[in-house]
């Protein structure tokens, strides 16, 4: 009988059962997918990391000759003929290339004792096919660090074969003994290799992935050697005995190195340690904010319902039913739903995780395996929190079962002061009595009233972060190259004669090798009144005139380095030192560039014996293929650079989303409760002769007016929090993450908080309207 009256009782909540059970289901899912969706990575990543031994720091290094290092003989004589570049030394002269780059292992060395170097060289290749920008970072085989792994296949043994990724050959139907172009030479695929320095396919510290359009390809040596592309070195570094090396260094015994970078600190080798503590520690932490949410929402249920029929268990009391009898049926209600909705959330968490899994390895290149249960990650998302939600209503039903008969038979005496409605007290001491009663009413409790508050600011922060994340691939890259007019990037061969330039042709000069602050930076050549190529800063105004007068730098070299227009920066040249003053910052993030006129640019590189020197041309029409060593289309670099928009628009909807019902379900149960509690007074308002609008403004209004306030409280903390995280990437990682804030977004996301909110409280408005005039007759006759 006490059992078919407490289901009677629950199935009239049945809605507020629903949405408290969606906020368990979304703690117990959360938890599962992350958990096996990450661990699906991470324990094969962990292994093949170490059998493969990943770098534990890179020694990034300029890619031409400084004036301060010990250079070997030889290499003086063949800067005095323009050969002062690493790729231009080996091409010219192998063995002084050997010399040169020993002598720099050996400073070193010296440098870091407790470390093992090895040197690794990679080409990138960039070419339009078939309308589509296509990017290849070709590596050879490491000897002892970062060596390849070979997922399926076999590695290349002869010069037209090649292993690439597993994503790559996916995105674009390739298989085992398929065919390859890469400029222009077949090659057939081998196998599909991983290389453990490039977890993350990063290019020049860029966010634009496309892993359809982008891969590391291996090849055989002597292949690597005769494929023409732009090459760079670098040092890749492994700590004896795993001790962890110390990245400062001496820059003046070490005048040629730009960065000593930890694994951990680097995105495209160390990023993906990040991702997955950071995806586990975020997981755990939400589904725990979550399920305590629930906890305490659970709580104010079940302490509601037994107030409710303080009576009836005073009654049954008072005719000898034991208080196990009377709390069983309470408690075994409650811990059926409970473990019914965290075993809904387990299942749904574990469909989910493969997607996740996938999801992750669409960016990151690494090998993955079959997801399989774990006792421990079904004990941490059913278990635990079961455990949790028995005890919290064991005590409160115990606690309320305490009382006697005769106690339990009067109505509760609950406390109607506490520290809230003190303050708020103070605030309205002025107001008139239906106000005072309007804000008092909703912080009576200070459980619910926090809940209702940290619920909103919750949603407020993800759909601020949402709305700032929304255009980022745009900020990246996109609205610069629509900006121009230029259709085609032409870079010539710098081994052979220049073509004929065209007169519709806008000529630049690229110098990749400066270094502000120890760091690499290009200076890049235009001429200031050309055609094509324009500058723009972030409200649109025109930019490319004040290369006249000095520099423009880019926006992510101003964050990087905290530059600002009108400071004056000291940049080295190969051999020289030059000063520049910061005329403006240009809204582009797409590397770390200083913008300078074209012609003092090419006096600059040329001691001042030529003013013409040029290494690319901007063109509105296609420029013939065949004259020069690269042509790529604007068109397919902004296709490119939106294929992850598809990703940045799914992640926001999954943070509106979820947002809007957290938030919502929060509200939905709050209000429900506040009707339930205030059924005599609703009724009693309405013999009073208040009108239906005036009794909802008085119950439930006044949570609207919290709402406004948790959500002003919330913005700063959002905007702060974004901020912080743009600061942490640039400064540890050189990675720019273009969030940005706009007032519209304050319209948008208070719209969308509204909404919740007035979708979330019209049934208990409903309710109030169905509540009848004679409830306070009823109370007065009980």
């Amino acid at each position: 009988m006490l059992f078919k009256n407490v289901l009677k009782t629950l199935g009239k909540k049945w809605l507020q059962l629903m949405a408290i059970g969606i906020i368990i289901i979304l703690s117990s899912m959360i938890f599962t997918m992350m958990f096996y969706g990450v661990s699906g990575i991470e324990g094969p990543t962990e292994d093949y990391l170490d059998d493969y031994r990943q770098e534990d720091f890179s020694v990034d290094m300029l890619q031409v000759i400084s004036p301060d290092e010990d250079l070997p003989s030889g290499i003086s004589e063949l800067a005095a003929e323009g050969i002062y570049t690493l790729r231009g030394i080996k091409e010219e002269s192998p063995e002084l290339f050997d010399e040169l780059i020993d002598t720099r292992a050996a400073a070193i060395q010296d440098a870091f004792p407790g470390a093992e170097l090895e040197l690794r060289p990679t080409k990138t290749a960039e070419e339009t096919i078939d309308g589509e920008h296509r990017k290849t970072l070709i590596l050879k085989d490491a000897d002892a660090i970062n060596q390849t792994y070979v997922e399926e296949g076999r590695m290349p043994e002869s010069d037209d074969e090649i292993g690439i990724a597993r994503i790559y050959a996916e995105k674009n139907g390739l298989q085992l003994g398929d065919s390859l172009t890469v400029r222009g030479k077949v090659y057939t695929i081998t196998g599909f290799v991983l290389f453990p320095d490039y977890t993350l396919l990063m290019f020049e510290n860029m966010l634009n992935i496309d892993p359809g359009l982008q891969t590391t390809v291996l090849m055989t040596d002597p292949a690597y050697e005769s494929f023409s592309a732009q090459e760079t070195f670098r040092f890749a570094g492994a700590a004896e005995d795993s001790d962890s090396i110390d990245t400062a260094f001496d820059r003046e015994n070490l005048p040629y190195v730009t960065q000593v970078l930890d694994t951990a600190n680097n995105m495209r080798s160390g990023g993906i340690y990040l991702e997955l503590s950071s995806s586990k520690t975020t997981a755990l932490g939400l589904s725990i904010f979550i399920a305590a949410i629930a906890v305490i929402i659970v709580s104010i249920m079940i302490y509601n319902i037994l107030q409710a029929e303080r009576g009836q268990i005073g009654i049954l009391k008072a005719l000898g039913y034991s208080r196990r009898q009377i709390a069983s049926p309470y408690l075994l209600s409650i811990m059926v739903m409970a473990f019914i909705m965290l075993a809904a959330g387990y299942v749904f968490g574990l469909f989910l995780a493969e997607p996740l899994r996938d999801l992750y390895l669409e960016f990151y290149l690494l090998p993955s395996v079959e997801i399989s249960q774990q006792l421990i990650v079904f004990a941490i998302a059913i278990v635990v929190p079961f455990a949790f939600f028995t005890a919290v209503a064991g005590l409160i039903i115990s606690k309320i079962l305490s009382d006697g008969p005769l106690v339990l038979l009067h109505p509760p005496q609950n406390p109607s002061v506490n520290r809230l409605t003190r303050l708020v007290g103070k605030l309205l001491k002025n107001a008139n009595a239906q106000t005072k009663f309007k804000y008092l009413q909703a912080v009576k409790s200070t459980g619910s009233f926090l809940i209702f508050f940290t619920g909103i600011m919750f949603s407020t922060i993800l759909i601020i972060f949402a709305l700032m994340m929304s255009g980022m691939v745009d900020r990246l890259t996109v609205d610069v190259y629509e900006q121009s007019d230029f259709q085609y990037q032409a870079f010539i061969n710098p081994e052979e004669e220049p073509p004929e330039l065209r007169d519709e042709d806008d000529i630049f000069l690229q110098y990749p090798y400066a270094q502000l602050e120890g760091e690499a930076v290009t200076l890049h050549g235009i001429e200031t009144d050309n055609r094509l190529y324009h500058l723009f800063d972030a409200s649109g105004r025109d930019l490319t005139s004040y290369l006249d007068d000095g520099a423009v730098i880019t926006k992510s070299l101003s964050i990087k380095q905290n530059i600002s227009t009108g400071d004056r920066i000291f940049v080295q040249l190969s051999q020289d030192e030059i000063e520049l003053a910061v005329k403006a910052v240009a809204d582009e993030y797409v590397s770390d560039t200083i913008y300078v006129d074209i012609e003092k640019l090419s006096l600059l590189l040329t001691d001042g014996e030529r003013a013409d020197l040029y290494t690319g041309i901007y063109a509105a029409n296609e420029p013939d293929d065949e004259a020069y060593a690269a042509v790529i289309s604007k068109q397919s670099m902004i296709d490119t650079a939106q294929s992850i928009d598809g990703f940045i628009s799914l992640m926001t909807t999954i943070m509106i989303a979820g947002a809007a019902v957290i938030s919502g379900s929060i509200l939905f149960v709050l209000t429900s409760f506040t009707v339930e509690k205030n059924y005599y007074t609703i009724s009693l308002l309405k013999v009073m002769g208040y009108s239906r609008r005036e009794v909802n403004s008085m119950v439930l209004n006044s949570y609207f007016v919290y709402a406004v306030l948790s959500y002003l409280v919330s913005l700063p903390v959002a905007i702060l929090s974004m901020d912080f995280m743009m600061t942490l990437f640039a400064e540890e990682y050189g990675v720019i993450i273009p969030l940005d804030f706009q007032p519209s977004y304050v319209i948008w996301s208070f719209l969308v908080i509204v909404i919740i909110f007035f979708v979330s409280t019209w049934i208990s408005r409903r309710k109030i309207t169905k509540v009848p005039l004679q409830e306070v007759l009823k109370t007065y006759q009980e």
